[in-house]
């Protein structure tokens, strides 16, 4: 970092983020994506609500 920016790296902890996605295939033959963050859940791409009850539990 300090030879490719000519600088002093910095950790801004405050605004530290991360995520990570999971792609999903259900027994029911269903795909849908999870993503989880250092705050929040998301699910996403399904029809099915057992899936989100599954999920949520």
């Amino acid at each position: 970092m300090t030879a490719a920016h000519a600088d002093t790296p910095v950790h801004d902890a405050e605004n530290d983020s991360f995520s990570a996605t999971l792609r999903c295939h259900d027994a029911n033959g269903e795909l849908y994506n999870v993503t989880f963050s250092r705050d929040r859940v998301t699910l996403q791409s399904y029809s099915d609500d057992a899936i989100r009850t599954k999920v949520e539990t």
